[in-house]
């Protein structure tokens, strides 16, 4: 199962727990609901900005949601999360980690790493998984959340 199914089976799930519908969802996600329709029938993934607001809606773990764990770790004292490209610094550093030494782990482009790292774009939803493998990391911590 790929990760575009594994988000539309969780957001589907939560939505259903929680008795939400498409359009009280896009209504708490500030979008318009073709765009949480679309999450739904699995056509495209959010956003990272519309990612971490869905794990606030939710008050679920990033694992979870992405579906690489099948146990959701409800924390309730879930630390608000930094911008990514403040985050990926404090990680590199913390990790020691050159843009060269993670760019021999996961193949990403120098280009990618300084758009992130200067704020200009965050990463894909299928590119957090993979840099959270690299770090040898979940998610949450990846993204500052815990």
């Amino acid at each position: 199962m790929d990760i575009l199914s594994k988000v539309q089976e969780r957001i589907k799930e939560l939505m259903a727990e929680r008795g939400m519908n498409v359009t009280k969802l896009a209504t708490a996600l500030g979008v318009n609901p073709s765009t949480v329709s679309r999450y739904v029938r699995g056509v495209s993934l959010p956003t990272y900005g519309q990612f971490v607001k869905l794990l606030e809606i939710f008050n679920c773990s990033a694992d979870y949601l992405l579906g690489i764990t099948d146990v959701d770790v409800v924390d309730g004292a879930w630390r608000e999360v930094p911008t990514f490209d403040v985050r990926f610094r404090a990680l590199l550093q913390e990790y020691n980690l050159s843009q060269y030494a993670l760019h021999k782990k996961t193949g990403f482009s120098y280009d990618n790493f300084n758009k992130w790292i200067k704020g200009i774009r965050s990463p894909y939803l299928d590119n957090l998984v993979r840099l959270a493998k690299a770090f040898e990391c979940s998610v949450d911590y990846l993204i500052g959340r815990i």
